[in-house]
């Protein structure tokens, strides 16, 4: 019996030893994927960084806001194309991007450029900028627009009496464009955290 005992014994040290060890992995994974370095290296990746830096700053518009918007429109895949037609890293849709064009003056404007990574995000700051605009520097209704239409936005407006101090993202009432406002603002938050001190190097 005594031998039992002191066996059973020793099977509950090493289940609790073990435990422990499984506590202490699982911990300093969380930590290392955590980490800045990791973070930075496979989750906020910013490519184009020059091209956005340079057209944001054009444009009036936050930088880290940019690269928020293209991680979740396009992965930053310059030859992305949507189910409904849009195209390249800020997915703009072909009809929208003629109507920038055209407030642009850019006249020699083809759809095929929207694959092309300067004009992609020239245009798409543009569009960005315009929106801030209408909306009142709103940055929830700015990007419900970007992702459900300017008109869809305003017609949400007036049927759900919200005025231009709107900030609750739960009342947004369709399911897809609540969650893609929710990601991308907190994505901005993220790249704003995680490159801040490397933007203002590169700021004259």
């Amino acid at each position: 019996m005594k031998r039992r005992r002191r066996k059973k014994s020793s099977n509950k040290g090493c289940l609790a030893v073990l435990a422990v060890f499984i506590l202490l992995l699982v911990f300093t994974g969380w930590r290392i994927w955590r980490s800045d370095f990791v973070q930075m290296h496979f989750i906020y990746l910013w490519p184009y960084q020059n091209e956005i830096l340079t057209y944001s700053k054009r444009n009036d518009i936050d930088p880290f806001l940019v690269a928020a918007i293209i991680k979740n429109e396009s992965a930053f895949d310059r030859s992305a194309v949507s189910k409904v037609g849009a195209i390249g890293l800020m997915q703009l849709m072909p009809e929208t991007a003629h109507w920038i064009a055209g407030q642009m003056g850019l006249t020699r404007f083809d759809t095929q450029d929207l694959y092309r990574t300067d004009v992609n995000i020239r245009m798409g700051c543009w569009y960005v900028s315009e929106l801030k605009h209408e909306f009142h520097n709103n940055m929830v209704l700015l990007m419900i627009a970007y992702n459900a239409g300017r008109g869809q936005t305003h017609t949400w407006m007036e049927a759900n009496h919200w005025d231009y101090d709107f900030g609750s993202i739960d009342k947004i009432p369709y399911p897809d464009t609540k969650k893609y406002v929710g990601l991308v603002l907190r994505d901005r938050d993220e790249y704003y955290r995680l490159y801040k001190n490397q933007i203002e190097k590169k700021s004259p």
